[in-house]
């Protein structure tokens, strides 16, 4: 799957397709949807294709579209980096060459990441969705705050008045949760955060729970309007007698990744951490050997 809209696109698909044409590698190549407004649901489900190893070509959001259109189908998807950040991509643009070679003889790991399973109950309409990285509760359209009760299990936890609330896995801290404050999780760890955005109250801020639990919420009497967003697609509006439902998935997404590739090296990479400059050196950092990565669960997934 590959996104044409970003730049070195077209450059990094003709050094992959070159390599997998010269190594006799069968293919099948997809084009991203374009963002619209309705995406989750127009677009079409891939997971009943008879392939190996998907490979996204692009960004982290081109990983996580093509999370959802294979979703359940077990496939490991493995992210080349032609975007920004790239948290989740294991392979650099410029280096297809080299490191598919490997990819080819095996030579990856599989990181198995949470996923949510999401319910929304409006009288007797029942709407699902799915999110690798998050949910997210949004005033939308409304100009004024909302307001939100949340529950963990059959607990309360609070009432928050903000502009959104957003319910991230572990992979999705990195994405809106982070930039609204919440806290960076490492995969390993089988928690979900909810993290308020802009809330009134400053007391109120994001909180880490197991993922065992499902969290429940609903829209108080005196709130606007609302809607709910997954991974960044709109699923549906929300009215005041709208209840939801946030849980882990059952259906994970295995993500490949170069066994070198250690999730705390790409942190501080993707943000810029040097450290307090104080015990680096001067004219640059001295590099450390990776480490092979510890966030696959099971033995190494061939093709």
């Amino acid at each position: 799957m590959i996104n044409r809209t970003k730049s070195h696109a077209r450059q990094t698909a003709s050094a992959l397709k070159a390599f997998l044409d010269h190594e006799k590698v069968q293919q099948q190549w997809i084009e991203t949807l374009p963002a619209q407004k309705h995406l989750h649901r127009s677009r079409p489900a891939l997971h009943d294709r008879s392939v190996d190893l998907v490979i996204a070509v692009g960004g982290d959001g081109t990983l996580l579209q093509a999370a959802h259109r294979f979703r359940g189908s077990g496939l490991p998807i493995l992210g080349i980096n032609i975007g920004y950040l790239g948290f989740i991509t294991s392979i650099r643009g410029d280096r297809v060459r080299q490191e598919m070679r490997r990819v080819l003889n095996s030579e990856f790991v599989i990181s198995h990441r949470t996923a949510l399973d999401l319910e929304i109950r409006q009288g007797n309409r029942t709407i699902t969705g799915w999110a690798l990285n998050d949910v997210l509760i949004t005033r939308g359209g409304n100009p004024h705050i909302i307001g939100i009760t949340a529950r963990i299990g059959q607990r309360r936890l609070t009432s928050y008045r903000c502009d959104g609330l957003i319910i991230a896995t572990p992979t999705g801290s990195t994405a809106y949760s982070l930039a609204a404050g919440g806290p960076i999780v490492s995969p390993e760890c089988n928690v979900l955060t909810i993290t308020p955005i802009c809330p009134q109250a400053l007391t109120n801020r994001s909180v880490v729970v197991n993922s065992t639990e499902p969290i429940e919420m609903e829209l108080d009497e005196s709130s606007g309007p609302a809607e709910v967003q997954v991974d960044s697609m709109i699923l549906t509006k929300l009215s005041r007698e709208s209840t939801i439902s946030v849980k882990t998935s059952g259906d994970s997404v295995p993500i490949a990744f170069l066994p070198e590739i250690n999730y705390y090296d790409i942190l501080a990479e993707k943000l810029k951490w040097s450290g307090d400059g104080l015990s680096q050196p001067r004219y640059g950092r001295k590099s450390h050997p990776a480490t092979p990565q510890r966030q696959d669960r099971k033995p190494k997934t061939k093709n």
